[in-house]
Order: C-alpha cells, then sequence, then structure tokens
C-alpha cells in the first residue's frame, strides 16, 4: 500500500486550522452585529425614505456575504 499520499494532521497544522476556524467566527460575529446596527438605523423615523433603502441595500449585502462564507 502506497502511503505517500497521507496528510499527517501536526500541531502546527492544527493550530492553523483552529485559528481560520476563530477568524472566520469573529467576522460572522462583526456581521451580525453590523446587520443589527443598520436595521436600527434603517427603522430610525428620522432618516430619509433614501437612507432606509441605502441601509436595507447594505443589509442585503452583508446577508450575502454571510451566506457566501457558510459555503
Amino acid at each position: 500500500m502506497d502511503y505517500s499520499n497521507i496528510e499527517v494532521l501536526t500541531n502546527a497544522k492544527k493550530a492553523f486550522i483552529d485559528r481560520q476556524k476563530r477568524k472566520a467566527s469573529k467576522a460572522t460575529d462583526y456581521i451580525d452585529v453590523r446587520i443589527e446596527q443598520l436595521t436600527v438605523e434603517r427603522d430610525n423615523p428620522n432618516n430619509s425614505k433614501e437612507d432606509s433603502i441605502w441601509y436595507n441595500r447594505i443589509i442585503q449585502e452583508l446577508n450575502w456575504v454571510k451566506s457566501q462564507s457558510r459555503v
């Protein structure tokens, strides 16, 4: 049997994978917080209709980014 293609999970590789997972988690958390903030701003009665539309567009784009990061 040929064992030359077997990948070994060293401590360094495990640490790298863990860092990548934490980074992705932090990014998703940031996106969720930002969407929440923009939703509050969008619903602010002092904003114009154009502002609300603009906030909604940014929220849509952040939701798209969030959906792409799960793939």
